[in-house]
């Protein structure tokens, strides 16, 4: 059974190491992803690939041996590391969705607004919270109730030395709330915004199209009584009607993704966290499951997040196949069939301004 459970850690572990290396390697060798909303990203990679390379393979040691078999002296370092690098994770994402929003309710002016030495003040605040919450409180002995310069970390269990992070439950609300709660209201509040914005975009681009397509039969009616490009055009401005409805759709499966993959792997968690320092009494294996399921957020960040970003999909598509397909910018179905109808340059020129 240890062997199933060390080659699936294993696994876990080489593809969060990789995926995140690999996309931040992208990003920097790429010019056209150099841009600043993938600041933002390299730093959530970043997050992502120190927890891939510093925290899971002791937890994975713990997990197997039952036991902390390193130095004793390494488990405060240890937690404090997996505290800074989960709440890095977390609050990365945080300060994408609101970059993300920024770019939605002002895009003229978001180029003014987000610089790049003001994204490089936003990365730096999000790391040093993050290193506040963790390497501050755990080496003053904050977390603990006697607040006490020790270290309680290496517990012992018989002759076994169990090293985990027992937290008083002020240090586990405070911590809880600066590092999840807060956060995930932000993102769930810009991303509700973001989904109700492409639902109004959506709306708005049908009802200008179907208005444009009128506007089209009525200048080609007195002209040629039975045109047979009333139809098409019309049948084409319904057409790309519903491409733009599908792509809203598409935004709020995607946004509904991200939101439920990032709760699913973080909130039992917290929630359990907060209940061990009030009553300590959670399993210790249970407790351990949970953990690893908060990992696997940095595991699936670099998979989510590219796979829905089309910029990373041309990139992609320089090196990988399968992705070449759809990296590739497709003409628009209405301007192929202006292109290619019998209403004139005019329509066609008037269609494509207007939309």
């Amino acid at each position: 059974g240890s062997s199933w459970v060390a080659a699936f850690l294993c696994f876990i572990i080489l593809l969060t190491t990789a995926g995140n290396f690999l996309l931040i390697l992208l990003i920097i060798t790429q010019r056209s992803l150099r841009n600043t909303s993938n600041y933002f990203l390299v730093s959530l990679f970043m997050s992502d690939l120190m927890v891939g390379l510093v925290v899971m393979p002791p937890a994975m040691l713990n997990q197997l041996y039952g036991r902390w078999v390193l130095r004793g002296d390494f488990c405060s370092l240890w937690y404090s590391f997996d505290v800074m690098c989960c709440s890095a994770s977390i609050l990365n994402l945080c300060v994408i969705s609101l970059d993300r929003y920024l770019l939605i309710i002002s895009p003229l002016k978001y180029k003014l607004r987000m610089t790049s030495c003001r994204a490089l003040w936003l990365i730096l605040a999000t790391w040093t919270l993050a290193a506040l919450a963790s390497f501050l409180p755990i080496k003053m002995g904050w977390h603990e109730l006697e607040f006490e310069v020790r270290s309680p970390n290496v517990t012992s269990r018989g002759d076994e030395d169990q090293c985990r992070l027992l937290v008083s439950l002020p240090y586990a609300l405070v911590a809880s709330c600066l590092t999840f709660f807060l956060p995930s209201t932000a993102i769930s509040f810009t991303y509700c915004r973001i989904l109700l914005a492409a639902r109004k975009q959506a709306v708005q681009v049908a009802s200008l199209a179907s208005n444009v397509a009128t506007a089209t039969a009525d200048e080609t009616t007195p002209q040629v009584p039975c045109a047979p490009s009333q139809p098409a055009a019309g049948s084409e401005s319904r057409r790309f009607a519903n491409k733009h409805s599908k792509k809203a759709l598409k935004a709020s499966l995607t946004l509904g993704i991200l939101l439920g993959m990032f709760f699913v792997a973080w909130l039992p968690f917290f929630i359990t966290n907060v209940t061990q320092a009030v009553c300590s009494c959670v399993p210790a294996a249970f407790f351990d499951v949970l953990t690893w399921l908060g990992y696997c957020n940095s595991t699936m960040n670099p998979i989510i997040y590219p796979l829905f970003m089309r910029d990373f999909k041309r990139a992609m598509g320089k090196y990988l196949p399968c992705c070449r397909r759809s990296g590739e910018p497709r003409p628009s179905a209405i301007s192929l069939s202006m292109r290619n109808s019998n209403s004139g340059p005019r329509a066609a020129t008037s269609l494509k301004n207007v939309l």
